[in-house]
């Protein structure tokens, strides 16, 4: 199960429910068995800025920062706290071709993909992530709200 709390606001076309969908979606088929309690901030560049300098000293703006916190096991199961953190601003800024929208999910999976243990270091693991990623974005749900 995934449980998702959203502070801030998200990108026209994307509902809280959608969302939900897309998280709970990469959660159990990357993590099956695991609970994930997501909290996501959608915040501006200044602030973005803020965080990027206080939790990785980098003293600069980034689209989108993701934290694995505490894990609480009960019972024969386990929880995951975790964290997303997107600057809104630098999306939009940074969505080429894309729509504000499509960016937002890139972003989003990217970061949802980081928690289930995808990084993006050598290249193996580079290539596994981008086709993770290109999977997800297929079946981003539409028309919820």
């Amino acid at each position: 199960m995934t449980n998702v709390e959203i502070q801030g606001d998200l990108p026209p076309g994307i509902s809280c429910n959608q969302l939900k969908i897309m998280a709970e979606l990469i959660m159990v088929s990357e993590a099956p068995g695991l609970n994930f309690e997501l909290g996501l901030l959608c915040t501006d560049s200044k602030e973005m800025r803020r965080l990027n300098r206080l939790y990785r000293g980098v003293d600069s703006n980034t689209d989108v920062l993701s934290f694995e916190g505490e894990r609480l096991s009960l019972e024969g199961s386990e929880t995951r706290f975790c964290d997303i953190i997107i600057d809104t601003n630098q999306v939009f800024a940074q969505k080429g071709k894309n729509t504000y929208r499509e960016e937002f999910w890139q972003v989003l999976i990217h970061a949802l993909l980081h928690l289930v243990g995808y990084d993006h270091i050598r290249t193996s693991d580079k290539m596994k992530m981008e086709d993770a990623e290109d999977n997800y974005r297929k079946q981003i749900p539409e028309g919820l709200d």
